[in-house]
């Protein structure tokens, strides 16, 4: 039944652009969560480019940033350059959402990146789609095995490797990491949280950042897409999406 839902929202109510229809077949709890209305908008951002451009090119990336004013209304602030061919088609959809019930992120800031699915058809798309909600990302506790920046023996032992996981995180971590130059001048600080997706495929391919000023999310994610391939995570053999949350905080001597 979920399945038939989704399809007749994509296929008629997105096309009349009843955007609202789609956002309220969530689950009550997920619209308070910020990460799950993003990775909704961003559905609706891939249908829209392929309805009205018809081709959407390998290694196509949407990064930009979001504004949730007090009442819930999601508004474009800035795309990056790679991004702004796409800017009238996000700025239109934006314009047409439903308030969002996460009012814990009203009045803030809201920063993303994430990949275009290389389908050219809503056909093809739809039924992406459908397959996508049967594969819903997990959670860390969630999954048998965890993701890996590299093979180990001891893959199916959680503890080992939720650390190993996070040592090669904090190694990576320290490589990139870099604080704005125009933050340093504004003296600007806080503590940003990344929230990414491992697809199946070992590739990130989502990533959204919230709290903070946008310079310091930006910062954040610009870390996260420097990630290398890794081992994707398992559910009883299969390999499966999973998200995973990053805090980074800035500070300044």
């Amino acid at each position: 039944m979920k399945k038939i839902i989704l399809f007749l929202l994509f296929s008629s109510f997105v096309s009349a652009q009843d955007y609202s229809k789609l956002f309220n077949s969530l689950d009550s709890l997920q619209k308070k969560e910020i990460y799950t209305h993003l990775r909704k908008i961003k559905k609706l951002i891939n249908y829209e480019i392929i309805k009205k451009e018809g081709t959407i090119k390998k290694n196509d990336f949407i990064k930009g940033v979001f504004f949730i004013d007090s009442q819930g209304k999601f508004s474009l602030i800035i795309v990056d350059e790679n991004s702004k061919k796409h800017e009238e088609i996000i700025s239109n959809i934006t314009s047409k959402l439903p308030l969002a019930y996460c009012s814990t992120y009203f009045n803030q800031y809201v920063s993303f990146r994430f990949k275009l699915i290389e389908i050219n058809d809503l056909e093809t798309y739809n039924s992406k789609l459908m397959r996508d909600e049967q594969n819903v990302p997990q959670a860390f506790s969630e999954i048998s095995t965890y993701p890996s920046f590299k093979k180990h023996s001891f893959l199916n032992d959680k503890e080992k490797s939720i650390d190993a996981f996070h040592k090669s995180m904090n190694n990576h971590i320290k490589k990139n990491f870099s604080y704005p130059k125009k933050a340093i001048e504004d003296n600007i600080q806080g503590k940003t949280t990344v929230v990414y997706l491992i697809s199946p495929d070992g590739n990130v391919d989502e990533i959204y950042a919230y709290n903070a000023d946008p310079l310091l999310q930006i910062a954040g994610i610009k870390i996260i897409e420097m990630l290398p391939k890794l081992i994707p995570a398992t559910i009883n053999g299969e390999k499966t999406p999973v998200i995973h949350s990053q805090p980074f905080t800035f500070k300044l001597q």
